[in-house]
């Protein structure tokens, strides 16, 4: 195996871990909890509950690394975002929150979406909607509402596609067997750019970011739970990519191409 392959691996095996609930937490982090389910429709299989979701940043800017995570309080219903600010002692303690976040939700990034320095929070659920929560540098979260709505969001994960210099998004939709590419503003919005079909209908697939040919763009790393293949797709600069067969690792190179 090249020392590619076994990054790209690497990489990979991290963002599934985290998927299948087996990892701590990272920046972004997804995670998986309950039975999966078939849709009947011939579409991917579904958690039955929602996954743990959890990621790390500074959201009152003291330098220490705080959580933002989705909870369901018992006899609340649905999903809500919570902030708990970490200290210089380890311990955490909770920020009260009242932001609903949906009743599937399945993906959680972390970044600064606005320019202002203060980190912000997006959500995606299996209903297809990403909402976005803004910081105030406090701890505290604003809601600025839904930003997209796809079919199903199985994963996000966030980059710089272009030169801009702003963070940038890409969605792994199941419920289009697609990945869809949104390019930000700086402003704390996003303009939906490309979309390219993922490897095979019926999974979820997960989406990482990386720069893997060092030309400043971050490209994407595309893969499932279920086998051990990954496709790699470079960025273009413009907010598309271009599939690497040399770089991905596919059982049958002729079984996928992106479109």
């Amino acid at each position: 195996m090249t020392r590619f392959a076994r990054f790209a691996t690497a990489l990979l095996a991290g963002a599934l871990l985290i998927a299948s609930g087996l990892a701590g937490f990272a920046q972004p982090a997804y995670g998986a909890a309950g039975n999966k389910s078939d849709d009947g429709a011939g579409g991917a299989d579904i958690p039955d509950e929602s996954p743990l979701l959890i990621a790390t940043g500074d959201f009152n800017g003291d330098g220490v690394a705080d959580l933002v995570e989705a909870t369901s309080p018992e006899g609340r219903g649905g999903y809500f975002l919570t902030v708990l600010l970490g200290g210089p002692d380890g311990k955490f303690s909770s920020v009260a929150s009242h932001l609903s976040i949906g009743s599937h939700p399945r993906a959680l990034v972390v970044g600064d979406f606005n320019g202002d320095g203060n980190p912000d929070v997006l959500v995606g659920d299996s209903d297809g909607s990403v909402l976005e929560f803004l910081g105030d540098g406090r701890g505290n979260l604003v809601d600025a509402g839904r930003i997209a709505t796809l079919g199903s969001v199985a994963s996000m994960a966030t980059g710089h596609f272009t030169h801009s210099g702003h963070l940038d998004l890409v969605v792994s939709d199941s419920g289009s067997n697609s990945a869809v590419i949104f390019l930000g503003t700086g402003k704390g919005t996003f303009r939906r750019t490309w979309a390219f079909r993922l490897p095979r209908v019926g999974r979820e697939f997960r989406v990482a970011t990386a720069d893997f040919n060092k030309d400043g763009i971050d490209d994407l790393l595309i893969g499932s739970d279920e086998d051990d293949d990954y496709e790699v797709m470079l960025g273009n600069g413009n907010g598309t990519f271009t599939f690497s067969p040399t770089l991905s690792r596919v059982r049958d190179p002729n079984s996928y191409c992106p479109s």
